[in-house]
């Protein structure tokens, strides 16, 4: 598989744990629900990946895969703090967006990625499609407050240094989906002492155990992916242009599930992630 389906792979799966997320909060504080998820993905991805064999390189290459893991961490604890300040999500994933040029640049000076103009086109169109489904064009000067802006940036930041990082650890030998058992671990054990601290219980209600283990399955197989495509794509930026490509997914299947009209800007939008998504295949 190569970095664009792998990314295609994950933009689809990651939608379904965005689904998953969305209603498991409704139950369960955020922190314990993660715990069972990143724990359970990570438990997944290790009993089909992790070798004796693998040790040797996640050694030498512990430093950024624990790095990665804490800037998952708090940047999901960053976006979070966001959302509780600005009730348009679309404002802050817009902000979030900002990782692509963060990460294009990295990958042009420190990974010598080649320049190529008709993918940066393809990011371009993708990038601008998003804000526009976002309704990050029509910011509300009134909801323009520093509380959330100033989270949003740190979460942008943080998603950033997680991919770079996770690069770093594939370029030092590191299969991608080994890094992500990695990091899913690290990031989990965080979830659940931050769950400890605040005596949440882990408990979980009988009807909710097939959407805990759906929410598993597909972050499993949709991170795993996604790492794939950090560590094969030319540059960083194009896996992330491709993964933020699940915010026009879910916007559809709003449309479908909830019979909303669509607007012109929107529509709009996704016309241009497509050709976007063309451009760079």
């Amino acid at each position: 598989m190569d970095w664009f389906w792998a990314a295609c792979v994950s933009a689809v799966l990651l939608s379904g744990q965005g689904l998953a997320f969305q209603q498991l909060q409704r139950h369960y504080p955020i922190q314990v629900y993660m715990t069972y998820i990143w724990w359970g993905s990570a438990l997944i991805l290790a009993a089909v990946f992790l070798r004796p064999a693998e040790m040797p390189a996640i050694n030498a290459n512990l430093l950024p895969l624990v790095l990665a893991g804490f800037a998952s961490w708090t940047g999901v604890y960053c976006l979070n703090r966001a959302i509780k300040v600005q009730t348009n999500i679309g404002y802050i994933e817009a902000i979030i967006a900002l990782r692509i040029v963060i990460t294009y640049v990295f990958s042009l000076v420190a990974l010598q990625a080649p320049f190529d103009l008709i993918k940066l086109a393809g990011v371009l169109g993708i990038t601008i499609g998003v804000f526009a489904v976002a309704g990050a064009f029509n910011l509300n000067l009134s909801q323009f407050r520093l509380e959330w802006l100033k989270w949003a940036l740190a979460a942008s930041l943080l998603f950033a240094a997680m991919t770079i990082f996770v690069r770093t650890a594939t370029d030092g030998g590191v299969g991608a989906e080994v890094a992500t058992v990695v990091v899913l671990v690290v990031a989990g054990a965080l979830f659940f002492v931050s769950s400890l601290v605040r005596r949440w219980s882990f408990r979980l209600q009988k009807q909710h155990l097939g959407l805990m283990g759906a929410a598993i399955l597909v972050s499993a197989v949709g991170n795993a992916a996604n790492f794939i495509a950090f560590k094969l794509a030319p540059n960083l930026a194009y896996a992330i242009a491709i993964d933020n490509t699940r915010m026009i997914i879910l916007y559809i299947i709003g449309l479908v599930l909830f019979s909303e009209k669509i607007q012109r800007a929107k529509a709009v939008g996704i016309i241009l992630t497509f050709a976007g998504v063309i451009l760079m295949s």
